[in-house]
């Protein structure tokens, strides 16, 4: 049911009923608090209402877990519109992108890194 219940935010995403996603992320409890999907949702949500530093935040612990292109390509789309092009630009390269997230990582506090 839970992929579901995301498919179904991202949809509401998509339409732009973005109160309607949000009221959705807040029924889904504390097991989702690790999921990817969840986090990139509430990144997506977070970026539409400009609130770029939480959807930073919750992209950044979602590596955590898992990592894939959407990821990342939101978290450049996030640089890139805050200004910072350079790291936009490395975040958005396949090859140097793991160096300048763990680089971020280790700048902003309250993001745990995995050993080795």
């Amino acid at each position: 049911m839970s992929k579901i219940q995301l498919e179904k935010i991202d949809r509401l995403i998509k339409i732009k009923k973005i109160k309607e996603a949000e009221l959705e992320l807040s029924k889904l409890g504390s097991q989702f608090f690790k999921d990817t999907e969840y986090l990139y949702l509430r990144s997506k949500i977070f970026f539409i209402n400009k609130l770029y530093y939480m959807a930073l935040d919750a992209l950044l612990i979602a590596t955590e877990f898992k990592a894939n292109d959407k990821i990342y390509d939101l978290i450049s789309k996030i640089y890139n519109t805050l200004g910072n092009k350079e790291l936009s630009k490395k975040i958005s390269n396949s090859e140097s992108r793991l160096e300048a997230i763990n680089s971020l990582k280790g700048e902003v506090t309250g993001i745990s890194q995995k050993e080795g």
